[in-house]
């Protein structure tokens, strides 16, 4: 038997039991969560933007945290590649998904330099910037995307996919439900920062709040979440997790940290 079918053969059975590779996986990065909000925030500044500090209150901690626990198991159940599935090589668990965030941060940046979206996006809050300062933000951006990836992907695409495919049409279609599932749900997140925007300016008309400084974030943000999407299934939640920290890494540390400050001095 060679090395790889073992290994193969392991993870599935390990699968079985609740201690898959995943769920390890995914107890460690709310074990770094909680490292950032219990010791490493507690020493910096506080959170100057109430929308980024209300995410890592306590209640939302344990509640996406045990979300995302139910999402991994689930995921391993409903034909999603286990954390560390030796068929998925460390390029494209690790590498090509950081690339692929950083060239969409990339274009973020770009769109945001043409249309100054985030300036406009700022004033409208009431803050100098849209972002968390740095070196704050080092912390914010990657411990604050085990949450976002708990309430917008772990759970529900696992979830909707078990329920629609695996139950009530007994396992077919998987791949053609997950996808209808994919360009659905990629819409939540671009929704719900532009619901998130209509609460800064409650009786601006939304239509014009979109064209005026709105759509490319909304773009930006469902190419990221459909992107996501498509590394979660073919190699599993940690693909996509690196995903979003390339984009972060970009949109959030480099530009909003460090470049946007010195822009609108």
């Amino acid at each position: 038997m060679s090395t790889t079918t073992l290994h193969l053969k392991t993870e599935t059975s390990t699968r079985r039991g609740f201690f898959s590779s995943s769920v390890f996986i995914w107890l460690l990065l709310v074990g770094y969560l909680l490292l950032v909000k219990t010791i490493i925030l507690p020493l910096l500044p506080p959170l100057e933007i109430d929308a980024v500090a209300m995410i890592f209150s306590w209640g939302n901690i344990v509640v996406f945290s045990l979300l995302g626990l139910a999402g991994v198991w689930l995921a391993d159940r409903t034909g999603f590649m286990p954390a560390l599935d030796p068929r998925v090589s460390n390029r494209q668990r690790y590498l090509i998904p950081l690339l692929i965030g950083g060239i969409i941060g990339t274009l973020g940046l770009l769109l945001d330099l043409m249309t100054q979206s985030s300036q406009r996006l700022a004033e409208l809050m009431g803050e100098s910037s849209f972002n968390t300062d740095f070196p704050a933000s080092l912390f914010v951006y990657t411990s604050g995307t085990v949450l976002i990836e708990a309430i917008f992907r772990l759970f529900i695409f696992p979830a909707l996919l078990g329920l629609i495919s695996y139950v009530i049409l007994k396992k077919r279609w998987q791949e053609q439900i997950f996808w209808g599932l994919a360009i659905v749900l990629s819409l939540l997140e671009p929704l719900g920062q532009f619901s998130g925007q209509l609460g800064y300016a409650p009786s601006a008309d939304p239509l014009q709040l979109f064209l005026a400084f709105s759509y490319p974030y909304f773009v930006v943000n469902y190419l990221l979440a459909i992107s996501q999407a498509y590394v979660f299934r073919r190699y599993g939640f940690l693909a996509s997790f690196t995903l979003r920290i390339g984009y972060y890494i970009i949109w959030h540390i480099v530009y909003g940290s460090l470049i946007f400050p010195l822009l609108n001095n």
